[in-house]
C-alpha cells in the first residue's frame, strides 16, 4: 500500500513518563495507524520511562522498533540514527511529550501522496499543563511558494508535525548535528535540493510548552542561542539561500530579540510571534 509509513520518535532521560504515555497513546490510536514506530532511547533512561516504553511494546508487539543509544547526543543525532531502521518510504515525526490529533496521520499522509509533496507539516495548538490550557495556535503557510517566502525569516514547519519522504532525508544525509536549529537547516537544504513542501490547514498536534512558560521559551533566548542563530544564517548565506539583504534583515530583526531583557522577549514572543 502506498500509505504505509513509519513514525520516528526520540526520548531522553529528562522526559516526563506521563507525557510520554500520552504521546504514545495518541500515536497508537490514530485513525490511520502507523506500520512501525521507531523509538530512539537517546542515552540511558530511568525506570519510569523504561516502564512506559515496555508497556507499549507489550501492548503493540509488532509495532515498535526500540533503538538504544549509549550516550545522549541530542535530537539531531538520535533522529539520524533512528532513520537507519525505517522500512517505509514515508516517515512521520513525533515528539515524546506532544499529543497527536486523532486523524493527524490520515490527513497528512494522504495530503502528501495526493499532492505529490516531499515534506508536509500542519498547524499546532500550544498548551501548558493540559490540552484545555491553550496558550496559542501556531499558524504556518499552506502552499509551497508561501512556505519558501516564509522560510526567509523563520522555520516554515513545526518540526514535530512533519511527514516526509525517506528519499529527501537520504539525499540530504539527514540532519546536520553541528548546527542549531537543525530542523530549520534541514528544510532550507531540502528546498535547495528541489523538494516540494506543503502544510495542511488543519490543527494536527497539541504542542506541549509545559506549566512553566518562561522556562519553555528560554531555550530560544540568550547569548548562546544568538551565537548559534548567527552560525545558521551564515550557512544560509554560504548555501545561496540568503542574499546579503536577507542576511542583514534577519540579523537586524532577530538577533537583538535573543539578547534583550527576558521579560521583554517573553512579551514579544507570545504577543507577536505565534
Amino acid at each position: 500500500m502506498l500509505n504505509k509509513f513509519s513514525v520516528l520518535m526520540s526520548v531522553y532521560i529528562k522526559e516526563n513518563p506521563n507525557c510520554l504515555r500520552q504521546s504514545l497513546e495518541s500515536v497508537c490510536t490514530q485513525t490511520l495507524k502507523p506500520n512501525e514506530i521507531i523509538l530512539v532511547k537517546d542515552g540511558h533512561l530511568n525506570n519510569e520511562l523504561d516502564d512506559v516504553i515496555n508497556e507499549y511494546v507489550i501492548r503493540f508487539p509488532l509495532l515498535f522498533i526500540v533503538v538504544e543509544l549509549p550516550k545522549n547526543k541530542g535530537l539531531a543525532n538520535a533522529l539520524n540514527e533512528g532513520m537507519k531502521y525505517a522500512k517505509h518510504e514515508i516517515i512521520a515525526r513525533m515528539d515524546s511529550d506532544d499529543i497527536c490529533m486523532p486523524e493527524r496521520f490520515k490527513i497528512q499522509v494522504n495530503y502528501l501522496i495526493d499532492n505529490n509533496l516531499d515534506i508536509v507539516g500542519g498547524q499546532i495548538i500550544e498548551f501548558s499543563k493540559n490540552i484545555e490550557d491553550v496558550v496559542s495556535i501556531r499558524m504556518v503557510p499552506v502552499y509551497h511558494d508561501e512556505i519558501v517566502q516564509f522560510m526567509k525569516f523563520r522555520s516554515p514547519f513545526s518540526h514535530p508535525t512533519i511527514v516526509f519522504r525517506k528519499k529527501s532525508f537520504q539525499l540530504l544525509k539527514g540532519y546536520d548535528n553541528t548546527i542549531f536549529p537543525e530542523d530549520y537547516d534541514f528544510f532550507v537544504r531540502a528546498y535547495l535540493a528541489g523538494f516540494k513542501f506543503g502544510n495542511v490547514k488543519e490543527n494536527v498536534l497539541y504542542f506541549r510548552l509545559g506549566e512553566n512558560l518562561s522556562e519553555a521559551i528560554k531555550r530560544r533566548w540568550g547569548r548562546k542561542y544568538a551565537v548559534n542563530e548567527m552560525k545558521l544564517y551564515k550557512k544560509f548565506l554560504k548555501l545561496g539561500f540568503f542574499n546579503y539583504f536577507d542576511f542583514f534583515k534577519v540579523l537586524v530583526f532577530k538577533i537583538p530579540l535573543r539578547i534583550m531583557p527576558f521579560s521583554l522577549y517573553s512579551y514579544i514572543y507570545f504577543k507577536f510571534s505565534r
